[in-house]
């Protein structure tokens, strides 16, 4: 059900701001009967689209764990709370000022969204997840460059730093869609696969984890909770 609100949210989220990108364009160039036209050809669409945007988002705000990871998610209501007054006012005057802000707003909140990050910056997003784990303290050796190092222990502090917020501990918690990974009939490739790309929710980890630190998650995914 998470998935399809996401794909939902996603799809009239794309719908809306390219509704307000013509509308903007027409108005900066003066075609204001063209404006006038399509703002009534699609204004029941609009509503309908308008609706699922803040359904959708509503039902994520209040089930996806990357909501309280930092303060990206309050940045992008305040920006969102900020553009709907600016863009009612800025159509009805035509005011291309305000109507140009409007945009910059919605593109600042879409690209706020994408990376959950205020500074847009996709980083930041997995700086914070660790923030939000209580990593258990271990007396295992996790250098990768000693002769007594420990995989499974490497993997259990990287798996609970990155991945027990939508997993949990035991891999059970499926929180935000993610898949309860005890039941995975995933192989190791496949595994892999999925932390290197990502999938629906699930955010990519190439070029944030390691190769060795992906190595160890996938190790202790499989043996430590897979088919726990």
């Amino acid at each position: 059900m998470y998935t399809g609100f996401l794909h939902l949210h996603v799809f009239t989220v794309n719908l809306f701001l390219a509704y307000y990108l013509v509308k903007t364009v027409l108005l900066l160039a003066n075609k204001t009967q063209t404006l006038d036209k399509i703002t009534k050809w699609l204004r029941i669409p609009h509503i309908i689209i308008a609706s699922l945007f803040l359904i959708t988002g509503i039902y994520l705000a209040t089930q996806a764990p990357s909501v309280k990871v930092g303060y990206w998610f309050w940045v992008k209501l305040i920006a969102t709370a900020a553009l709907i007054p600016v863009g009612i006012v800025a159509f009805k005057n035509r005011n291309k000022i305000m109507a140009s802000t409007m945009l910059l707003l919605l593109l600042y909140t879409y690209g706020v969204s994408e990376t959950k990050s205020p500074r847009m910056v996709k980083q930041d997003y997995y700086a914070h997840l660790g923030d939000q784990q209580t990593i258990e303290p271990t007396n295992a050796n996790t250098d990768i460059n000693s002769n007594e190092y420990n995989i499974q222990a490497h993997g259990k502090r990287i798996y609970q730093q990155n991945c027990s917020i939508c997993h949990g501990n035991d891999g059970k918690l499926m929180a935000g869609g993610a898949k309860n990974l005890a039941i995975s009939k995933l192989d190791k490739n496949g595994i892999t696969n999925i932390i290197n790309k990502g999938k629906n929710s699930m955010p990519k980890f190439k070029g944030i984890l390691k190769t060795d630190e992906i190595d160890a998650v996938v190790a202790y995914t499989m043996l430590a909770i897979h088919n726990k």
